[in-house]
């Protein structure tokens, strides 16, 4: 089954769970399906971006197309205009040289002009298939260089969720023993009360020792919660120290959450 990613709402309905949950092992298990879910949200986040980051990309060099299918247009009516004139310069002369010197002139300047100005559109020309190569070429790095920094990003993710994973697996075994040492002492705190104010009372027998182990009360008490209590005393221990620690994985993941929705909605106002 797929991890689906994790909604306000969701996290609301595992936090309450969490809070009234009578078992460690469960809540711990919660917190690791936040984390997991969690990692979705980021990796939408990463796609996002991407996305962003591509349509910026795309939406620029769109534009310097367009630019210099503007230029070039522009260009095709300056060699247009040239081509009419070497016709014009072309026909005068099919029909003789004129032999007015004055004319003559003339159409010797319009030469050399149109020869000067075919000179600087081909310049222009040449200038604008340089910009055209110099965009495409950009073009092409800047789509490698994201495609890179997505693939830079994926790797981190998953280091990421791996730690915290972790992190949660080191509380849980944490917590498991802290219980067995919090519940050891309170099974024998337990007796060692009762049989403290038994003796205090001289429900003891007539006893000269005052050694707990020797006190019926004691054993009774003792073997009663071990048998009977045990388990319970144990689970209430272990759900009362996975709170605080869960407490404040939740407080994490409630900050990343919102961290990312709110990214997320900048990213769609931007888009839009």
């Amino acid at each position: 089954m797929s991890v689906r990613s994790l909604s306000l709402q969701n996290f609301s309905q595992y936090q309450e769970a969490i809070s009234t949950s009578t078992s460690a092992k469960k809540s711990f298990s919660s917190i690791i399906d936040l984390y997991q879910r969690l990692a979705i949200n980021e990796e939408e986040l990463e796609a996002l971006q991407f996305d962003s980051l591509l349509t910026e990309i795309q939406a620029q060099y769109d534009l310097q197309k367009e630019s210099f299918r503007n230029e070039h247009q522009v260009l095709k009516s300056v060699r247009k205009a040239i081509d009419e004139r070497i016709l014009i310069v072309e026909q005068k002369l099919y029909l003789g040289l004129p032999d007015d010197l004055t004319e003559m002139d003339r159409l010797i300047a319009e030469q050399e002009a149109i020869v000067a100005d075919q000179e600087e559109l081909n310049e222009n020309e040449l200038a604008l298939m340089e910009k055209m190569s110099q965009s495409d070429i950009s073009y092409g790095k800047k789509l490698a260089a994201l495609d890179q920094s997505k693939s830079n990003r994926e790797l981190p993710l998953k280091s990421k969720l791996d730690r915290q994973l972790s992190q949660v697996a080191l509380a849980e075994k944490q917590n498991t023993f802290r219980t067995n040492i919090l519940s050891i002492v309170v099974i024998l705190l337990i007796p060692i009360i009762l049989d403290y104010i038994a003796y205090l009372l001289g429900l003891n027998g007539k006893t000269g020792t005052r050694l707990i182990f020797s006190h019926y009360i004691f054993l009774i008490t003792f073997i009663i919660i071990e048998f009977f209590y045990a388990e319970k005393i144990k689970n209430l221990v272990s759900t009362f120290l996975a709170k605080k620690q869960c407490d404040s994985f939740l407080n994490e993941i409630s900050a990343s959450l919102e961290n990312i929705e709110k990214a997320k909605r900048k990213l769609n106002i931007n888009r839009n």
